[in-house]
C-alpha cells in the first residue's frame, strides 16, 4: 500500500473520530427528559379539567425554562383510573412506575393518592397532588416522611394559582432527576424524605419482626351485626375462638401466596376501630385483619395494604308509593322506535296489498283517496282481525296471514307490558338526598364503630340527630319506626354493608339504597408503618381478586356472583318497580320475516303483471301482421278454430239453445269463397264443447 492511500485512510479516520465525539457531545449536553405521570378519571369532567390544568402547567414551566442553553423537557404519561375504582388507579400508577419509568406521579383524587401512595413506599417515586375543586386535597402529614410528597392547590377555584403551584413543582422535579442522572450510579445520593430517628428505628425493628420467624399476632375485631365479613364464634367444647368471614377468607388466601410463608394467629379485639388501628402503630398487634375503612386520619398513623373491596357511603331509606300520574302511561309499553316501526309496517302492508289487488280488484280501484282510505283501513283493521275487504290474489292473502301473525305476537306483549305497569306497585326512596336530611332536621342512623358518624358530624350533622345501630335488624326496626316515632329517616352506612342488607329478601321489598355521596378506597389490611409485608401481600390481593378465587370467595359469604362488596353500580336501580318497555330489537326478527315476504310477493306480482302485458302485446302485433290476408283457401281452412269458453257465467245469464244443433253465434255467409269472416265462432255453453255438426258446419262454410 503507498504512502498516499494510508494518508487517506488516515485521515477518513480522523473526520470519523471527530464526528463521533462531537455526536457524544451533544447527547452529553443534551438531557433526558423528565418523565412525569398522570392518573386521573378520564370519564369525569372535573378529571378532564384537571387534565387540561396539568398541561396548561407543563407549557408554563417548558416557556419559562425556554433559555439559550437550556434543554429542559418535560413528558407526561397519562394513565386512566376509570373512576374511583383503587385497584385501577393501583395498576395505572404501577404500569407509569415499571413500564413508563416515570420519575414523578401526579394524582388528583384524595382516593387515588392513598391507594397510589402504598406503591411510593417501595419503588421510591414522590408523588404530586393536583386535587380538584370541591374537595381539599389530604394533608402532607397523611403520607409518610421517607418519601417527598408535594400538593398544589384545588383546580378550578383559581387556575392561576393551581397553575403556578404545579409549575414549581414541576421545577423542583426537574432539577432532582438532573441531580440523579449525574451522580453515580453507585454513589452515595441525598434522599431529603429518607426515614431518620425513631421512624427509621421502627422501620428497621418492623423488618427484623418480620423477617425472624416470630409469629405475628394478627387483631380481628369483635362485631355483633353484619357477621358475613367478620363472624367470632367460641366453640362451646373446647372452649376455643372460631374466626370465619369474608374478610378472614380474604386474608388467608392472599397470605397463602406470600413467599416466603408467615405464621401467624389471630386474637380478637373489642374496641372501636380506631382503637384497633392505634393498638397496630403502637406495636401491640402485628397487624388488623378485618372491615377496616382506609382512610386519611388513619393513613398517618399505619400502613394499609392494597384494598380488596370497592367501597363509599351512601343511603338506605325506606320506599313509598309513588303518586306521580300515569294518564299516559299506555304508550310506554313500547319504545318510540317499535311504535315508529309498526306504523310504517301497517302502512306498507297496506301498499303491497293494493298494489298485488287494484288491477283485478274492484275494491281497491276508483279514485285516488277511495284507493288511499281502503288500503289504509284493511291494514289497520288487522289490529282487531276485523279486516271486511274480500281479497282474491293468493299473493295477498300470503302476506296479511304473515302480517297478522306478527300483529298477533305485538298486540299480546302489549297488553302483557301494559297489564304489568298497571298493577305493579310503583315505590320510590322516602329520602333522596343526605342535604333533604340536614333541612328537615331528620335522624339519621349508623353503624356503631364506624367512621361514618365522624363523617356525619362534619358534614353538619347535631350529634343529638345521630343514632347508631349495630345489626341488620335494629336497622330495619330503626327505619319502619321513622324519625318521628323513635326510630331514623336514613341509615348512612358503607355500600358494601348495605348490600349485604338488601341482599336478604326480608328486606329487599321494603328498602332501598340511593346513590352514593362519599368515595373511600375500600377495606384494607392495616400493617405497622414500614412493614415490608404491606407490598408482597398487596400484590397478593391484587392477583387473587383477579382470578376466580377472588370471586369463589365471595361468593360463599354473600350467596351471589355479583360485587356484592362493591359500589360500582347504581344501587337503586335494581329495586325499581317499572316494566322494562319492549323494544324494537325484541321483535326485529318478525319485522325482518314479513318485509321481505311482502317485498317477495310484490315482485311475483310485478313479474306476472308485466309478463302477461308482455304476451298481450304480441298477440295484438300478429293479429295485425295476419288479419288483412288473401291467402289461399287451404290456409283459410287451416285457421284454427276459436272458441271462447265462459266457465263462471253470471247467475241472471240465460242459456239458449236452437233446436237440436244448439249452435249460438253463427254469423251468415257474406262475400265470396275465401273471405274471412269478422268474427269466430263462439260458444257459450257450460261445458265448453261444440258438436261435431256445429262444427263442420262452420269449417264449411265458404
Amino acid at each position: 500500500m503507498g504512502i498516499r492511500q494510508r494518508r487517506r485512510l488516515l485521515a477518513v479516520a480522523a473526520a470519523f473520530l471527530s464526528l463521533l465525539a462531537l455526536r457524544n457531545a451533544a447527547a452529553a449536553a443534551s438531557p433526558a427528559p423528565v418523565r412525569v405521570g398522570v392518573v386521573v378519571d378520564m370519564t369525569s369532567g372535573e378529571g378532564r379539567r384537571s387534565l387540561a390544568g396539568i398541561s396548561m402547567a407543563v407549557e408554563d414551566f417548558h416557556r419559562r425554562r425556554h433559555r439559550p442553553g437550556s434543554a429542559a423537557v418535560v413528558e407526561l404519561r397519562v394513565r386512566d383510573s376509570r373512576g374511583d375504582d383503587g385497584a385501577a388507579a393501583a395498576r395505572a400508577a404501577e404500569d407509569l412506575i415499571k413500564n413508563a419509568q416515570v420519575q414523578a406521579i401526579i394524582v388528583t383524587t384524595e382516593a387515588d393518592t392513598a391507594v397510589v401512595a402504598r406503591l411510593r413506599r417501595h419503588h421510591r417515586v414522590p408523588i404530586l397532588t393536583f386535587p380538584i375543586s370541591g374537595g381539599a386535597p389530604p394533608p402532607s402529614s397523611h403520607h409518610p416522611p421517607h418519601h417527598a410528597t408535594a400538593t398544589a392547590p384545588p383546580f378550578g377555584a383559581d387556575h392561576t394559582s393551581a397553575r403556578a403551584a404545579l409549575t414549581g413543582i414541576l421545577t423542583a422535579i426537574f432539577s432532582s432527576a438532573r441531580r440523579a442522572a449525574g451522580s453515580p450510579p453507585h454513589g452515595r445520593r441525598y434522599n431529603a424524605g429518607a426515614p431518620t430517628g425513631r421512624r427509621l428505628d421502627r422501620r428497621r425493628l418492623a423488618g427484623r419482626r418480620s423477617s425472624s420467624g416470630e409469629v405475628l399476632r394478627i387483631a380481628v375485631p369483635r362485631k355483633t351485626g353484619f357477621q358475613a365479613f367478620v363472624d367470632v364464634r367460641i366453640d362451646p367444647d373446647t372452649k376455643r375462638q372460631n374466626i370465619t368471614g369474608y374478610c378472614i377468607d380474604v386474608f388467608n388466601a392472599a397470605m397463602a401466596r406470600v413467599r416466603p410463608r408467615r405464621k401467624y394467629e389471630f386474637h380478637v379485639f373489642d374496641g372501636s376501630y380506631d382503637d384497633l388501628v392505634r393498638n397496630v402503630s403502637s406495636g401491640k398487634f402485628s397487624a388488623a385483619v378485618g372491615d377496616v375503612t382506609i382512610t386519611a386520619d388513619r393513613e398517618n398513623l399505619v400502613e394499609f395494604t392494597m384494598p380488596y373491596t370497592s367501597s363509599g357511603v351512601s343511603l338506605l331509606v325506606p320506599e313509598e308509593n309513588d303518586s306521580k300520574p300515569i294518564q299516559w302511561i299506555f304508550v310506554k309499553p313500547l319504545t318510540r322506535d317499535l311504535w315508529l316501526a309498526t306504523i310504517g309496517f301497517f302502512f306498507y302492508t297496506g301498499f303491497v296489498v293494493w298494489m298485488i289487488e287494484q288491477p283485478r280488484n274492484p275494491e281497491y280501484q276508483g279514485s285516488s283517496v277511495r284507493q288511499l282510505s281502503t288500503a289504509s283501513y284493511f291494514a289497520f283493521s288487522t289490529l282487531t282481525f276485523s279486516h271486511g275487504q274480500i281479497i282474491k290474489s293468493p299473493l295477498s292473502k300470503i302476506v296479511v296471514v304473515i302480517w297478522c301473525f306478527v300483529v298477533l305476537i305485538l298486540v299480546q306483549s302489549y297488553t302483557a307490558s301494559l297489564s304489568s305497569m298497571l298493577t305493579a306497585k310503583r315505590l320510590r326512596p322516602s329520602v333522596k338526598s343526605l342535604d333533604q336530611l340536614l333541612l328537615t332536621g331528620d335522624y339519621v342512623g349508623y353503624q356503631n364503630g364506624s367512621f361514618v358518624g365522624s363523617l356525619l358530624k362534619k358534614r353538619g350533622f347535631m350529634p343529638s340527630r345521630l343514632r347508631s345501630y349495630g345489626t341488620q335488624k335494629e336497622y330495619a326496626e330503626a327505619l319502619r319506626k321513622g324519625s318521628m316515632n323513635g326510630g331514623v329517616s336514613a341509615i348512612v352506612d358503607e355500600i358494601p354493608y348495605l348490600t349485604s342488607f338488601l341482599s336478604n329478601p326480608q328486606y329487599q321489598k321494603e328498602f332501598q339504597m340511593v346513590n352514593r355521596f362519599y368515595k373511600t378506597p375500600g377495606f384494607g389490611f392495616v400493617f405497622p408503618l414500614g412493614s415490608p409485608l404491606v407490598h408482597d401481600l398487596s400484590t397478593a390481593i391484587l392477583n387473587l381478586t383477579g382470578e376466580t378465587e377472588g370471586s369463589k370467595i365471595e361468593e360463599k359469604w354473600f350467596g351471589s356472583s355479583e360485587q356484592s362488596t362493591g359500589g360500582d353500580a347504581n344501587p337503586s336501580s335494581s329495586s325499581s318497580s317499572d316494566s322494562n318497555p319492549l323494544t324494537l330489537q325484541s321483535f326485529s326478527g318478525l319485522f325482518i320475516i314479513s318485509g321481505c315476504i311482502s317485498a317477495l310477493m310484490l315482485l311475483i306480482s310485478v313479474a306476472n303483471r308485466v309478463i302477461c302485458a308482455k304476451c298481450a302485446k304480441e298477440a295484438r302485433v300478429h293479429d295485425v301482421e295476419h288479419g288483412g290476408s288473401t291467402s289461399s283457401s287451404a290456409t283459410e281452412q287451416s285457421r284454427p278454430l276459436q272458441i271462447v269458453i265462459d266457465s263462471n257465467p253470471e247467475p241472471d245469464q240465460a242459456v239458449q239453445e236452437d233446436g237440436n244443433d244448439g249452435f249460438q253465434g253463427a254469423q251468415p255467409m257474406q262475400g265470396s269463397v275465401g273471405d274471412e269472416r269478422p268474427n269466430p265462432v263462439q260458444n257459450c255453453r257450460h261445458n265448453g264443447t261444440v258438436p261435431e255438426h256445429d262444427a263442420q258446419m262452420e269449417m264449411n262454410t265458404g
